[in-house]
């Protein structure tokens, strides 16, 4: 059984739709697994069974991580499915990006498997750059929302913002089995809205494909420079003076960091 509905066997046919979108290239596919295969997913295979990272702190709250070390059967096809060469192959044809790979890691570090729970919110960020043996560019992310029920006015949605993460420009709502796949730059900003009244927690999957390609980007037509750099996760904070509080100061690091390589490269 292809657990990816068929209708998506061709993202080519998406690909102007997603090289044209703003703030930078992203597509949203609705009902994005089988149907009878989302439909027979329950809440038991939404569980994090084992260790767990788990994220509190004022911009990024109330949030947890699998290790990838026991994830449920559904959750793990699920994952296999999306890190297939025939998937992979795929993603090409929608983004145009010469040699993609997924990670071979095992992804204990970079999880796969995402809650969020009430009052839970991530700040505007960027991801890791590289890929974790290999360093090689971080250039596409894919999120697939997998809670059975969910209400726009519980929050909970997926922000894109500009090319130094202070605005948010576009706000995709949070709607089960619909799959969003964005390029991943060293500027392409994004966040979750804060959960304001949540029945259900917030599941999701998240992948990040990479590239053997150290130039990924010079098809695109970007608003923001089309070059790749290594660069840690690194926030945006609210307030300036947010930064220069005791407790914030790995942020500021990562940020400085950041933007020195920024404007250098």
């Amino acid at each position: 059984m292809n657990i990816i509905n068929n209708k998506y066997n061709n993202l080519k046919t998406y690909s102007s739709i997603f090289a044209i979108a703003k703030p930078y290239p992203y597509i949203i596919l609705d009902n994005f697994l089988d149907e009878t295969f989302f439909s027979n997913l329950n809440t038991d295979d939404f569980n994090i069974n084992s260790e767990v990272n788990s994220f509190n702190t004022e911009f990024e709250k109330n949030k947890s991580t699998s290790k990838n070390l026991e994830l449920s059967g559904n959750i793990q096809e699920i994952l296999d499915a999306l890190n297939k060469e025939e998937f992979l192959s795929n993603l090409h044809q929608l983004t145009g990006i010469k040699e993609l790979f997924s990670t071979k890691k095992g992804n204990t570090a970079l999880a796969n498997y995402h809650e969020m729970y009430e009052t839970g919110f991530l700040g505007s960020h960027v991801d890791h750059s590289s890929e974790p043996e290999t360093g090689l560019p971080h250039v596409l992310n894919i999120i697939l929302y997998l809670s059975k029920e969910w209400n726009n006015a519980w929050g909970g949605a997926t922000t894109l913002s500009n090319k130094d993460g202070t605005q948010i420009k576009e706000t995709i709502n949070y709607v089960p089995n619909r799959a969003v796949i964005f390029l991943h730059s060293p500027f392409t900003f994004h966040g979750v809205t804060r959960i304001t009244n949540n029945l259900n927690k917030r599941s999701s999957i998240y992948v990040d494909y990479y590239s053997k390609n150290t130039n990924p980007y010079d098809h695109f037509d970007l608003d923001f420079k089309n070059i790749w750099f290594k660069h840690p996760t690194t926030f945006i904070l609210p307030k300036l003076n947010d930064y220069f509080l005791k407790k914030n100061r790995i942020y500021l690091k990562k940020m400085v960091k950041h933007r020195i390589k920024s404007f250098f490269a």
